[in-house]
């Protein structure tokens, strides 16, 4: 199951922010997946939704809610362009958006436009930034 329906979203995900609706949805397909339902009868269910949900290593199978992947995946990238100075992606989300005074974190554009999987990605900004600490080790980073 995880590796053929929980992968499936994975890439969307890691871009954009999932609707609530759908994660149920898709959720409700992954449960149907374990316990068949024909119509008639419904499956035997033989461990509650929520152990199967826990980590490998306390019995589980690794799957837990979409919506906290979604805000993982998205996370991800915004530590990916905290940390990656040099990588063509990040200078083109600099130049096209700018980066704030302490150069880790990209401008949030306000134009109503088009869509960008960065205004998706930049939407877990505060949530984020409640999990990052600094370090100012040499201060190339770190401005007073």
């Amino acid at each position: 199951m995880k590796s053929s329906l929980w992968s499936l979203p994975i890439y969307f995900m890691s871009l954009f922010t999932i609707p609530v609706s759908i994660a149920h949805c898709l959720e409700k397909i992954m449960r149907d997946f374990l316990w068949p339902n024909n119509g008639l009868t419904k499956g035997l269910k033989w461990v509650n939704w929520g152990d199967v949900c826990h980590p490998k290593q306390q019995g589980g199978l690794g799957i837990g809610p979409l919506c906290d992947m979604n805000d993982a995946l998205k996370s991800k990238w915004l530590w990916r362009f905290a940390k990656e100075d040099d990588t063509l992606w990040r200078k083109v989300i600099a130049s096209k958006y700018g980066v704030d005074n302490s150069r880790w974190w990209s401008k949030n554009n306000s134009n109503a436009h088009g869509v960008s999987c960065w205004k998706f990605i930049l939407g877990g900004l505060e949530l984020f930034k409640t999990f990052v600490h600094f370090m100012v080790k040499n201060g190339s980073k770190v401005l007073f």
